[in-house]
């Protein structure tokens, strides 16, 4: 039962729902506890909401065809395409005992916080188990929107987390909790009086806890903590009931269908945008609605998808285009369009987002009437457009959304220039947005008007909506003294990196010696860019780099070897260049088809780059992937690959192209695995680190006005906001201070705290180690930070942050996985459930060889009757014994050992085998012996002598699976007990024999799967 204090915190939350604003919100409904009872609340709901439709009350019939509509959702993608419906409207098809066929509605997305929609709040909803073998459940708060649960919030009293009530939904999805009336349920809210996390519902495998968001302040992006301010933002009408439909995404992409709830800054920048369209005069206003600047990383397909979405739904829009700045991302685009497209594939419907063919289909998707009002093209293609002398002004409201708006502002390089104003010119009453993640200033303003919302690279990795970065500037050849300015910059001057043959052996020589900590031990790949100045082509110095990594594979053993590709574009110029550069990628294509065993060749150089993207994020059918891909400037920006995490630089980066390309290595994966992304620059060390510092000054703020400033107070200030590193010796203290906490907490790494708050203590703590200790490893060494590996000095790293090599073993085994045991069982979760996955400065493996000799070491000294020896040993067996990561082997282990150390297994000879086969064997048969000894008991205990044989038992508890109730499913336990009736009074033990036939029946059930799950725990 929740205690007291939790059910008034209960309480508290509820009568504030019901008036927030001290205006009349949610209505509480309190008689409502069980499912039936919401199932007959939600029938009222349709027959009120339906009276023209129908004449009286739905009949029992009538209902089941609504209940089974809705029970028959099976994952919360179904159950948010069943809400939205066609056009906004969901209804359900039913056949009437009166011969009528009508369509009940039973939501409408136009009458959100109006109309006939009922608002409603229910708490303790009784779920009685649907997997056999589980406890029944309780809910703590669920917001019905006529009659539905579409909001669950699970609550904790202060000094608790939210984790655990994400814990708490993830075991009720586990346990299929979520269907029947609840299938319909859209979000998971976790609360306390000072966290509130939120997230899509989703089915199990797909559960993570890193997607649970906190609600922000619009102006500066500053987490609410208040659980009465969070209730007042999100969980007032008309916001929730918009959450959960205006502002979730249907990702209908294949094999991986899902829901996705916008993010706090996304909902505040899609309104925004909406706001401008809606007072927008498309007859005198100059097309300048603004722009938005949301970081790199930060889900702007998501936002720009849902604006274009939500305002193609608006009286005065008629088209919207979304314009990409490249040929190439047309496609990426337009798929992640459809496939976000709640139309789409539903009920037989295409959806209404559509690419073009050509100009011709640009054409006729403009200006032809048609339901796919959402045109996703290039800005090349609508510049050839509107460009054709037979093109006429198009008389049409259009909003043109501009993805990477900060391309098209015409910085003299970007093949797009003018473009954009040749477009606006032709068609001058339409409006337009641009969505950016670096905009320029102040260029973008002037182009597209005022900026509507920021959310920068500051507070997305302050959010851990992205990750920071830890950049190297290595020293390669020694740079000249006194450069300007416009020596350093390879867009205007050549340097000496850009001839220097041992420049490139260095950068290679580095690349290769240090894979093994940047990659996390080949975990991720990464990106190399090339790019030499003086206007000079940057391709052969890109094939001078392919050609080195062969030639150093070469020399190297075949386990530090790297997959190299290199991706440029051909040369159709005619130029002096064409025929060199295209050899080259011929070249480099050949050794790719040799690598992955295709057949690309020069009439195929899209797919080839296709492919190569593919096997670079790691999404390639095969599972054959790239360990590193050169470029000079193909896949710096719009490219998306989570498991990559390093960026390698041979050439000068500034402002908005800095922070894109530094952008590839920082989305989110695995925060123990991949800390940060990785980034080394390998020219001008000291202009590029104040170059950077200043572009991350710059795109860290949203008024844009960051002053000259030094280096070292730039640096300071983006140490501090966590979005570059800080040095070695810094997060090594941090770690020290970790260890020394850990220390102070397990009795110096002996034991387990007693109190459940330093077990909670603990549980943090080792999640801090986790981090740093992945962040320390990855680290390279730098002669102005000299550094200890874990890698290569895993001595002197263990004495620098303060622990032995022993003492880590314990922690992050031993103790480690006694914590996670107490929390599985205090949560009353499964072990498996509970979210703590140890880093280790080396890999902890099991040494069976090892193992075995302590076992049969252990079992010569109990043999012997030296049981403090015995002890001793024991304790050394359970320290090997939990380096496995597996639980299932280790608690067979663990019960082997119990049973040679009580005596309860005797090996047929001694000394004991000292063989991994011969023990193994001993384990098994000492499993046997104890499940027979178990059966036999259990059969002596409950009167089944006459009833069953012991092996007949035996077999049948072989099906049994651990934790259900799934023994009688043929009537198998009834017989047993049946044939027991008459005998079990007079042979089984005198405390059965005194039970009466109902309490016999109900107890040898319980007892009977007490006894299949502790043999299948043996197992």
């Amino acid at each position: 039962m929740k205690n007291q204090s939790e059910l008034q915190f209960e309480r508290e939350v509820i009568d504030y729902l019901t008036r927030i604003g001290d205006v009349k919100q949610w209505e509480y409904v309190e008689e409502i506890k069980t499912t039936e009872q919401l199932w007959e609340n939600f029938k009222r709901i349709i027959e009120q909401n339906n009276r023209a439709r129908l004449e009286g009350e739905l009949s029992r019939t009538e209902f089941n065809q609504v209940k089974k509509i809705i029970s028959n959702l099976e994952t919360p993608y179904q159950a948010g395409q069943f809400l939205y419906g066609v056009n906004g409207v969901s209804e359900i098809e039913v056949d009437l005992d009166n011969g009528k066929h009508v369509f009940l509605m039973i939501f409408d997305q136009t009458q959100v916080g109006a109309g006939n929609t009922v608002y409603q709040v229910v708490n303790q909803i009784e779920r009685p188990k649907i997997i056999d073998g589980k406890p029944n459940r309780r809910f703590d708060v669920t917001l019905l929107i006529n009659g539905l649960p579409i909001l669950q919030i699970e609550l904790k009293k202060a000094l608790h987390s939210t984790t655990e009530s994400l814990n708490q939904m993830e075991q009720y999805i586990a346990e299929k909790q979520y269907s029947g009336i609840f299938s319909t349920l859209q979000i998971l809210i976790a609360m306390t009086p000072h966290d509130i996390r939120y997230m899509a519902n989703t089915p199990r495998e797909s559960f993570n806890r890193a997607f649970a968001f906190q609600w922000q302040e619009e102006e500066n992006a500053h987490p609410i903590r208040s659980w009465q301010t969070f209730t007042d933002k999100v969980l007032s009408i008309p916001m929730a009931h918009d959450l959960a439909t205006r502002f979730m995404v249907l990702d209908g992409t294949k094999n991986k269908e899902s829901i996705k709830v916008m993010r706090p800054y996304q909902v505040y920048a899609t309104k925004r945008v909406l706001e401008k369209v809606q007072k927008f005069d498309f007859c005198y206003d100059d097309g300048k609605l603004g722009y938005i600047w949301h970081t790199t990383g930060s889900g702007k397909t998501i936002t720009s998808f849902k604006t274009a979405w939500l305002a193609s739904r608006l009286s005065n829009v008629e088209k919207v285009v979304f314009l990409v700045d490249r040929i190439a991302l047309t496609n990426q685009t337009s798929d992640a369009y459809q496939a976000y497209d709640p139309v789409a594939s539903f009920e037989g419907k295409t959806g209404v987002v559509s690419d073009t063919a050509n100009i011709s289909d640009l054409h006729r998707k403009l200006t032809k009437k048609s339901d796919k009002n959402i045109i996703v093209t290039s800005i090349q293609k609508m510049s050839r457009y509107v460009s054709r002398e037979s093109f006429q002004p198009i008389n049409k409201n259009i909003l043109f959304i501009v993805d990477e708006a900060h391309r098209s502002t015409g910085d003299g390089n970007a093949e797009n220039e003018g473009m954009l104003e040749s477009i606006r010119k032709s068609i001058p009453n339409a409006a337009w947005v641009g969505y950016t993640g670096t905009p320029k200033f102040p260029e973008t303003k002037e182009i597209f008007g005022e900026l509507l919302h920021a959310y920068t690279i500051k507070e997305a990795i302050a959010d851990r909506n992205v990750l920071g970065f830890n950049v190297e500037f290595k020293e390669t050849i020694e740079p000249p003294k006194d450069v300007t300015e416009e020596d350093i910059d390879d867009n205007i001057r050549a340097s000496v990196y850009d001839v220097s043959p041992e420049h490139v052996e260095l950068v290679v020589k580095d690349i290769f010696d240090n894979w093994h900590k940047r990659s996390n031990d080949k975990k991720y790949n990464a990106l190399f860019t090339v790019h030499v100045g003086g206007n000079k082509a940057s391709t052969p110095r890109a094939m001078e780099y392919f050609d080195k990594f062969q030639e150093e594979n070469a020399k190297r053993p075949k386990k530090e070897r790297l997959k190299v590709a290199v991706s440029f574009s051909a040369d159709t110029s005619n130029s002096v260049r064409q025929l060199k550069t295209n050899e080259n990628l011929h070249r480099a294509i050949k050794h790719y088809n040799t690598l992955f065993k295709t057949a690309f060749d020069m009439t195929s150089v899209k797919d080839y780059t296709d492919d190569l993207a593919r096997r670079l994020n790691k999404t390639a059918d095969d599972g054959n992937y790239l360990d590193l891909v050169i470029v000079v400037d193909q896949l710096l920006t719009g490219f998306d690959a989570p498991e990559m995490n390093t960026l390698y630089i041979d050439r000068t980066l500034k402002g908005g192209n800095l922070i894109q390309a530094y952008s590839r290595t920082n989305r989110m994966h695995d925060f123990i695995a991949k800390p940060s992304g990785i980034v080394v620059n390998y020219r001008w060390p000291t202009q590029n680190e104040y170059e950077m510092n200043k572009a991350f000054a710059t795109y860290s703020n949203r008024e844009s006005a960051a002053e000259q400033q030094s280096l070292d107070v730039l640096k300071q200030e983006n140490q501090e906001a966590g979005i570059i590193s800080k040095p070695f010796k810094a997060v090594e203290q941090e770690m020290k201070d970790v260890v020394q906490k850990l220390s102070n907490l397990t009795d110096e790494f002996q034991q387990l705290p007693r109190s459940e708050k330093d077990q909670d203590k603990l549980f943090d703590m080792l999640k801090e180690y986790n981090r740093l200790i992945s962040q320390l490893k990855q680290y390279t060494t730098n002669e102005k930070d000299p550094e200890n590996s874990g890698y290569e000095n895993p001595e002197d790293f263990y004495e620098s942050v303060g622990i032995t090599e022993e003492e880590e073993v314990i922690l992050t085994t031993v103790i480690a996985g006694e914590l996670k045991e107490r929390r599985a069982k205090r949560e009353d979760i499964d072990i498996s459930q509970v979210n703590l996955s140890m880093v280790h400065v080396h890999d902890v493996t099991i040494n069976y060889d090892y193992l075995v000799e302590l076992i049969a070491k252990m079992a010569d000294e109990v043999h012997a009757g030296e049981m403090e020896k015995a002890s001793s040993t024991r304790e050394e067996i359970h320290i090997e014994i939990a380096k496995s990561e597996n639980e299932k082997e280790k608690s067979k282990m663990r019960t082997f050992v119990s049973k040679i150390f009580t005596k309860e297994f005797v090996f047929d000879r001694y000394p004991a085998p000292r063989d991994v086969e011969s023990m193994n064997q001993a384990m098994e048969q000492a499993q046997s012996d104890s499940n027979i000894k178990q059966i036999t008991h259990f059969i002596r205990t409950w009167g089944l002598d006459n009833s069953i044989m012991p092996k007949d038992l035996a077999q049948l508890v072989k099906k049994h699976r651990l934790g259900e109730e799934d023994m009688d499913k043929q009537g198998e336990l009834t017989n047993m007990m049946n044939n027991a009736k008459a005998d079990y009074p007079s042979i089984a033990s005198p405390e059965v024999a005194n039970l009466n036939w109902v309490r016999y029946r109900i107890q040898f059930r319980k007892a009977f799967y007490e006894m299949a799950d502790e043999i299948k725990k043996g197992e």
